[in-house]
């Protein structure tokens, strides 16, 4: 691709507790590159959030054409998860990055712009973790994004951790055997002390791994399985209607559990969810270009 000194580039970063997605646009907006990297969330060092956004940033450019000396001619906005805790966004902030500007958010914020197109909404995300955020005049209301086992509730590590638990209660005859607890089993291999040995360093992204065997026992009748998707679903339509107290003109619920869950809400909320406009990619360009225009 041949490309002008002085032309300016934009890219938008999406960056959640598993994934990491770079998009890349010309000034006047025409699509150019995309790529995935792993985990963004700043808990697992800046070293690693680093590695997962230019991973991703080289995916991008080879399909644009475009090489790494081009760096310095990209305005980025990059939404991770996490960022809207002091001290994450700070340990970001400085990074000797080699782009032109780089305009830091978290994930909800970029994914909130995007899938209202920048005007007002609401938005509730449920994958590794659990965040919510309305922005309606001008005012920002953000609900959760404690992290990993401070508060989130009816997440991807939430289910994962409480079927482990739920394993080792069983173990210890607590409770009776399920077939979550025994998928549990099953799939580390392990049971009691060397369970709790094979998970005693796990993070947020190890219990997320796990979720899928929740969803995976409920749909065979597991009654431990499907009261964990319940509690799951009701803290949901709580989280929702918490986020109408700020009238926001659309909600949109997003995330790989999120998406397991929403034949399971309630048909008349299901109803008023809307779908997002553009991705949270999108979102961090737009919000990218904001901040540029605002410092300029």
């Amino acid at each position: 691709m041949k490309v002008a000194s002085g032309e300016v580039f934009y890219a938008g970063i999406d960056g959640g507790g598993t994934h990491c997605r770079v998009r890349i646009e010309s000034s006047c907006g025409q699509f150019l590159g995309q790529g995935i990297g792993g985990t963004a969330n700043p808990s697992h060092g800046r070293a690693t959030v680093i590695l997962s956004i230019m991973t991703a940033f080289k995916e991008a450019l080879k399909q644009a054409e475009l090489s790494e000396e081009h760096y310095g001619q990209f305005v980025v906005g990059a939404g991770l998860a996490g960022l809207h805790l002091p001290r994450y966004l700070t340990m970001m902030q400085d990074w000797q990055h080699p782009f032109k500007a780089m305009y830091y958010t978290d994930d909800l914020h970029v994914a909130t712009i995007g899938a209202h197109a920048g005007g007002d909404g609401a938005m509730v995300i449920v994958g590794t973790g659990f965040s919510a955020l309305s922005l309606v005049n001008g005012v920002k209301t953000m609900i959760g994004g404690y992290g990993f086992l401070q508060a989130d509730h009816c997440s991807g590590s939430w289910l994962g951790y409480q079927a482990v638990q739920k394993a080792l209660l069983s173990y210890d005859g607590y409770a009776q055997p399920s077939l979550l607890c025994e998928l549990v089993t099953q799939h580390f291999n392990a049971s009691g002390y060397q369970l709790a040995d094979t998970l005693a360093e796990a993070g947020a992204r190890d219990f997320g791994a796990i979720a899928p065997l929740v969803f995976n026992a409920a749909a065979k009748g597991d009654v431990v399985a499907q009261q964990l998707i319940k509690d799951s679903c009701q803290f949901i339509v709580r989280t929702i209607d918490l986020l109408k107290n700020t009238n926001p003109p659309r909600i949109t619920l997003l995330g790989g559990v999120a998406r397991q869950l929403i034949p399971m809400l309630p048909v008349t909320l299901a109803k008023e969810l809307s779908s997002p406009i553009h991705n949270a990619e999108q979102g961090a360009i737009s919000f990218a270009k904001h901040m540029q225009l605002r410092a300029n």
